[in-house]
């Protein structure tokens, strides 16, 4: 019986370590751009550090442009970051987790995020190459 309660505490630590593993990570992020844009033409660009900052600009059709800086965390499957300046879903210096997607540069999905109304949009947003 011990050797079954061996085994079975053995698999299911590693289903938790498989499991960290397909959680997803900001490695293709770094030195990268994502790119989130909303159904009013909306466009977000987030530059991630490796360092835990980031820096994000949000054009927002017909107002200035936003730029924005703060920190980020991975928290198992979500990407949590803190803004000094509100935007979409985010308030400003105030913690925000949402799901991490995308593991690959080219990667694309779709996000919930809030319009320039308040409402709640899909936006699509993409991993691209390079800081542009």
């Amino acid at each position: 019986m011990k050797t079954l309660t061996r085994i079975v505490a053995t698999l299911v630590a590693g289903a938790f370590l498989i499991g960290a593993a397909w959680a997803g990570n900001m490695a293709a992020r770094i030195g990268n751009t994502v790119v989130a844009t909303a159904p009013d033409g909306t466009v977000t660009k987030f530059w991630y550090k490796a360092d835990g900052t980031f820096t994000a600009k949000v054009a927002q059709p017909g107002k200035p442009v936003v730029d924005t800086k703060g920190k980020w965390r991975q928290d198992g499957d979500k990407l949590c970051i803190t803004s000094e300046a509100a935007f979409g879903p985010f308030e400003a210096n105030k913690e925000r987790c949402v799901p991490l997607m995308g593991d690959n540069v080219g990667d694309k999905w779709k996000s919930q995020s809030l319009g320039a109304d308040g409402k709640p949009v899909e936006v699509d947003v993409t991993i691209v190459a390079g800081a542009g």
